[in-house]
């Protein structure tokens, strides 16, 4: 190859590794966002006691939801902040269980959003 042409290879190089970033980026804030709506419907569903009998409101006010980038993988989770969190999940067989019915609900809507990116 010839000194232009490798300096056009390296131009379209460098212009799909900003594409990849800037989809990354995108996809991270859309992960923020996701995480945002689903912690705020949490805490307002949860505030009327609807998951389980509030007790101490540590378990409500120490939920937290945080998005995240992992190398290729750019996502969000929830998760609860007290050590008894998995209990109140998976005690009477998940009949009290929070966090999957506010994931199920964000976690298809936050896919189709990056579907739409690509």
């Amino acid at each position: 190859m010839k000194g232009t042409e490798m300096a056009d290879v390296r131009k379209v190089k460098q212009a799909i590794a900003n594409i990849y970033d800037r989809r990354k980026a995108a996809i991270y804030a859309l992960a923020l966002r996701y995480a945002a709506m689903a912690i705020n419907e949490f805490r307002e569903r949860q505030g009327a006691g609807e998951f389980w009998n509030n007790q101490s409101t540590q378990a409500l006010k120490r939920m937290f939801t945080k998005g995240f980038i992992d190398g290729d993988a750019v996502g969000f989770l929830m998760a609860h902040g007290v050590e008894y969190g998995p209990y109140l999940e998976l005690a009477n067989n998940a009949q009290n269980q929070s966090i999957l019915p506010i994931m199920s609900k964000y976690a298809p809507m936050f896919i189709a959003a990056v579907k739409k990116l690509y």
